[in-house]
């Protein structure tokens, strides 16, 4: 469906008619908001559009740190940046992708102004599934044109919030155990299965600075039990 305002925590965006050819002549929009833009709050502070602008904001007072050391000094005390909302950010990951190179065209852009030529991250086009995408801001904007001549498959991509500067929660295996339960750049999680079962996929992955799991989430699958003859 065409001209949507989504809200997360996560769902699916499909060009239209997808799996089918989508339309000549397409104009589509979508808008996706977190649902929370900042989690993690300071008293009744308001919601951050990013760490940068929050630390700008709240730091306005005399500096005795500047904020990219980490502090900031306040009318009342210091504090550091990261004790701050953790803002909420958007999370773009494609399945399928086959739009026709150099005229139908998908614009993935951030914030919430759709078509603002500053805020494009990405016009993307061609056959090649693209790498994932993460907004700044707790909002991004996809925009999609097509011409008047062919179309093809068109696009699968789900959206997901997440913390920023995290992969998101890859969730635990049916019969499995996970070891770990932060998710930021650099963390690591480690599976097992319960007896009975096996771990088929990497048993620790790490999130990277992409904000993209090193491997997969392993699956546990019933051990096959050998008959005595």
């Amino acid at each position: 469906m065409c001209d949507m305002y989504l809200r997360g925590p996560s769902g699916v965006i499909t060009s239209p008619n997808y799996p089918v050819q989508y339309d000549n002549n397409a104009y589509c929009v979508w808008v996706i908001t977190a649902l929370n833009p900042a989690k993690v709050g300071l008293g009744a502070a308001s919601p951050c559009p990013c760490f940068s602008a929050l630390a700008e904001m709240l730091c306005s007072c005399k500096q005795i740190n500047k904020p990219d050391k980490g502090i900031c000094c306040l009318p009342w005390h210091s504090i550091h940046i990261n004790m701050l909302h953790l803002c909420q950010v958007i999370k773009l990951t494609f399945e399928e992708f086959e739009l026709e190179r150099g005229y139908d065209t998908l614009t993935v852009g951030d914030g919430g102004q759709v078509g603002d030529q500053k805020t494009v991250l990405y016009v993307l086009t061609g056959t090649t599934v693209p790498d994932l995408i993460v907004s700044t801001h707790h909002q991004m904007w996809l925009l999609f044109q097509t011409d008047s001549v062919s179309n093809l498959l068109g696009f699968k991509a789900t959206y997901e919030e997440i913390d920023q500067g995290s992969c998101g929660d890859p969730g635990i295996p049916a019969y499995g155990r996970r070891e770990g339960s932060t998710f930021r750049h650099g963390d690591s999680l480690k599976f097992d299965c319960q007896p009975a079962f096996e771990l088929k996929g990497q048993k620790t992955i790490t999130c990277q600075k992409s904000s993209q799991w090193s491997a997969q989430k392993p699956v546990c699958v019933c051990k096959s039990v050998r008959r005595r003859l």
